[in-house]
């Protein structure tokens, strides 16, 4: 009989261990998932794809963003360099804007189509693209999303 209550004892000990490795993963993991929560308080994330087109340079200074880059042409567009990514849980409205009149930044990869504004459903994201008609094969733009 005390055999019997000592296997009993290592068997429902065994069988706590074995659900608190598995419950304990999952809670923390619930609880970091909170903390990590600050990178959703913002309203978008704006990710950059500089690096895939050559003599592009990108700086930020606070909320306004600065392009600048070399064209091979007078009429050049460069597609899919930004992505605005609406990391919250509902659609976000998102208004591109520029001092420059004649090189177009916009939402989308198409050229007839130049939006400047757009609506993000949650957890999707949208490419930003430039159309440059300047004369001069250097440029510098900036912009701010609003």
């Amino acid at each position: 009989m005390k055999l019997n209550l000592q296997i009993a004892i290592a068997n429902f000990l065994a069988t706590f261990l074995l659900v608190a490795l598995i419950v304990s993963p999952i809670y923390f993991a619930k609880n970091f998932s909170q903390v990590a929560g600050v990178k959703t308080e913002s309203r978008y994330l704006l990710i950059s794809q500089t690096d895939k087109f050559p003599n592009m340079t990108f700086t930020q200074s606070g909320q306004t963003y600065q392009l600048s880059f070399t064209k091979q042409s007078q009429n050049q567009a460069f597609l899919s360099v930004f992505i605005v990514n609406n990391p919250t849980q509902s659609p976000q409205k998102y208004t591109l804007k520029t001092p420059s009149a004649q090189t177009a930044i916009f939402f989308g990869d198409d050229v007839n189509n130049l939006q400047s504004s757009v609506v993000v459903p949650a957890q999707s994201s949208v490419p930003i693209s430039i159309f440059a008609k300047t004369d001069s094969l250097a440029d510098l733009i900036s912009f701010t999303i609003n």
